[in-house]
């Protein structure tokens, strides 16, 4: 790739379905290392997981999408109008959005569709206050979401923390 930018963008509820075997794809390749370390069959159960929660309220999904006219998924993220993280936080529930999964292609990381991932959901979400769960030690995630305002708000158990950002 070359200093062009990301092209990300939001999938239209009719327009899921297409979708979730590239997401299972991008799931079974990146939440396979470390340091999640999901067996490969549960990575890219997020497919199915994403088709699910598609019918919650304020449901959006965004993807990362090549640069050729093939439309091959380099990255998803999506998210919906959910309290569970605030009161997993210790915080009051309320109008909020929780970031559910945000996953690149391991040899796309560092060309900044993470980073316009993240940016469409946020702007897309559209409520003050949000939530993510994501791993301690997923530095690169952690860096991103920092980077763009979220704070650890709460760790429940050793394999996550919980982050908020709030506008």
């Amino acid at each position: 790739m070359s200093g062009a930018r990301p092209r990300v963008g939001l999938v239209a509820a009719g327009e899921i379905a297409r979708h979730l075997t590239s997401v299972a794809d991008v799931g079974g390749r990146s939440f396979t290392r470390a340091p999640w370390h999901e067996p490969y069959a549960a990575a890219r159960s997020v497919a199915a997981r994403l088709l699910s929660d598609s019918a919650r309220p304020g449901f959006v999904l965004a993807l990362a999408l090549g640069e050729d006219e093939d439309e091959e998924v380099y990255g998803f993220a999506y998210g919906y109008s959910c309290s569970s993280l605030a009161v997993l936080a210790g915080r009051v529930a309320g109008d909020d959005f929780t970031l559910k999964e945000l996953a690149v292609l391991p040899e796309r990381c560092g060309m900044r569709y993470g980073a316009a991932l993240h940016d469409t959901i946020v702007a897309a979400a559209g409520v003050r206050l949000k939530w993510l769960s994501t791993h301690p030690h997923a530095r690169a995630a952690l860096g991103l979401y920092r980077s763009r305002g979220w704070q650890v708000v709460g760790r429940p158990g050793t394999e996550r923390v919980v982050m908020r950002r709030s506008v």
